[in-house]
């Protein structure tokens, strides 16, 4: 008889339990996921070295992936190697074509350069692409 007693209890118990765990709808919506970027690079060799005949380098980058609605931001890094020096870049401007221009400055005569090209959408942090190559000044 005592096992009754305690049995609409802890079934009712348990009722509350599992409705409070049910999954809330926050009310914000969802942004629809967009296609992952995907990059190449012209007139350099990615992930390889490439001779400049001079201080400065231009290359491009080309979006192949459907570009995002609002466009990319585009950030390049120059870091001797070896050494570690950053060699200031210009800021590359935000775009919204799949044709990039991208222009290197104050590359030293006969000195190897790591550079790193990131491009990040505008509408999600998270879909980023990194491209990397070394360039050598080849110029005396």
């Amino acid at each position: 008889m005592p096992l009754k007693s305690y049995l609409l209890p802890v079934l009712a118990l348990f009722a509350l339990i599992f409705s409070s765990c049910s999954k809330k709808d926050s009310g914000t919506a969802v942004k629809p996921s967009e296609e992952g970027l995907k990059v190449s690079l012209a007139n350099v060799t990615e992930a390889s070295y490439t001779a400049a005949a001079g201080s400065t380098y231009t290359f491009q980058a080309a979006v192949t992936s459907r570009l995002p609605t609002n466009g990319v931001t585009i950030t390049v890094t120059a870091v001797t190697d070896p050494g570690g020096i950053n060699i200031p870049q210009n800021a590359v401007a935000p775009s919204s074509s799949g044709a990039i221009e991208i222009t290197l400055i104050g590359l030293e005569p006969l000195r190897t350069v790591l550079v790193t090209v990131v491009i990040t959408s505008v509408d999600n942090p998270d879909n980023t692409i990194t491209k990397t190559f070394w360039i050598t000044n080849k110029s005396e």
